[in-house]
């Protein structure tokens, strides 16, 4: 029993430790009016939260994503139209319920705020459940590559959920434009990883891509803030 708790151990904080300092980092970007932390904290909660129905809805897909190259379209359906729908808009529901409401959500900045904490919610539990399976060396090489992959792809959606909050009257298309992007974006990514059309090590200039174009977005949401001085 003893000798099995420094192995849990080292699987949480591996999967748990470099989550919290993304959160920290994007935290930090939000300048002008910072988010409560209680906020941010329960969106990361409803984020990890939101893996357990993502496993569900994908579960009976499986067998497609683990065979990897051998049927590349119905790969590629999958990862887009099952895997990536299914937890970009989970995350985006988790934001929905943990802080969307909340007089604090007032600005386009907090909806990347907070998807960006969802999305590494869900990331934290994602890798905690690989690493416990496969290793911590495998959860840690996750930890970093796939945790800035999910912020980086909810960080766009909660861009767009930022905006909408705003508009109300443009509501549905801002949320349906943010969210479409995040899922294209995810659901490619993971078929030309799992696919193999490009090598494993690569993973790191496409969630890099991917980061660049949610820093845009983090550029025009600072610049619109209605408290910058």
């Amino acid at each position: 029993m003893n000798s099995s708790s420094p192995d849990i151990l080292t699987l949480i904080l591996v999967s748990l430790v470099p989550g919290l300092l993304w959160v920290a980092f994007f935290y930090r970007q939000d300048k002008y009016e910072p988010e409560p932390k209680y906020l941010v904290i329960r969106s990361f909660t409803y984020g990890a939260i939101a893996v357990l129905p993502a496993i569900i809805v994908e579960l009976p897909f499986r067998e497609v994503t683990q065979a990897g190259p051998q049927n590349l379209l119905r790969l590629a359906l999958v990862t887009i139209l099952v895997v990536g729908v299914a937890e970009e808009s989970f995350k985006l529901l988790a934001v929905r319920l943990a802080a969307y409401e909340n007089h604090a959500f007032n600005e386009v900045m907090d909806g990347i705020v907070y998807s960006v904490s969802s999305g590494l919610g869900f990331a934290a539990l994602e890798n905690l459940l690989y690493a416990s399976a496969f290793g911590a060396t495998v959860g840690l090489v996750r930890a970093f590559v796939t945790c800035l992959a999910h912020a980086s792809f909810s960080g766009i959606s909660g861009y767009y959920l930022g905006k909408a909050k705003l508009c109300p009257e443009a509501a549905v298309t801002l949320v349906a434009r943010g969210l479409g992007i995040a899922i294209v974006l995810h659901g490619l990514y993971d078929f030309l990883i799992i696919g193999r059309i490009v090598p494993a090590w690569s993973a790191i200039f496409l969630v890099a891509a991917v980061y660049r174009y949610l820093a845009s977005k983090v550029v025009k949401a600072q610049e619109s803030s209605p408290f910058r001085e």
